[in-house]
């Protein structure tokens, strides 16, 4: 059996030679060979489309893995959480800010300074930071739609996809 490749540079071919048919014989002879590919090509796409569908399906299962895998992370990552603010409420309340065992030194240091901004009433504009407008795609594409008229620096386009149902 001919690969896709192969069948869709056959199709090509039978093109050409139907549009260079000058007998009746002729014709019939090429609308044969086009049922064949035809057939064969129906085959090829229906069986690269079951291929798809068992590689999309094996997708959903790791996806799935994944998703269970970083669950089971995030409630590790949690319990470690958990672990160190109960370690840093001990040390502040035991008022001790270094504790040297065998393995580990642990010590209670302060962070980078942070703020909390509540309100940006009285902050100066140099401070401020206005971001770059953003364009609403979809109303100016029913905008487009429904007046046909396209501004400068805008294209219109339509792609195509594959879709097995």
């Amino acid at each position: 059996m001919a690969n896709l490749y192969e069948l869709v540079g056959n199709l090509k071919e039978f093109e050409y030679h139907y549009n260079q048919a000058e007998t009746e014989e002729e014709m019939l002879e090429a609308e044969k060979y086009l049922i064949d590919a035809e057939v064969e090509l129906s085959d090829k796409v229906e069986n690269i489309a079951k291929f798809i569908k068992n590689i999309e399906a094996e997708r959903d299962v790791f996806k799935k893995e994944s998703d269970r895998l970083a669950s089971k992370a995030k409630s590790f990552a949690n319990k470690a959480d958990s672990l160190k603010r109960y370690l840093q409420d001990s040390l502040e309340a035991s008022g001790v800010d270094k504790v040297k065992g065998q393995l580990f030194t642990i010590s209670l240091q302060n962070n980078a300074m942070s703020l909390d901004v509540s309100s940006t009433e009285h902050i100066p504009m140099e401070f401020k930071r206005v971001p770059e407008p953003v364009v609403n795609k979809r109303e100016l594409l029913k905008y487009i739609k429904e007046t046909g008229e396209v501004f400068d620096g805008v294209e219109v386009k339509q792609t195509r996809s594959v879709r097995i149902r």
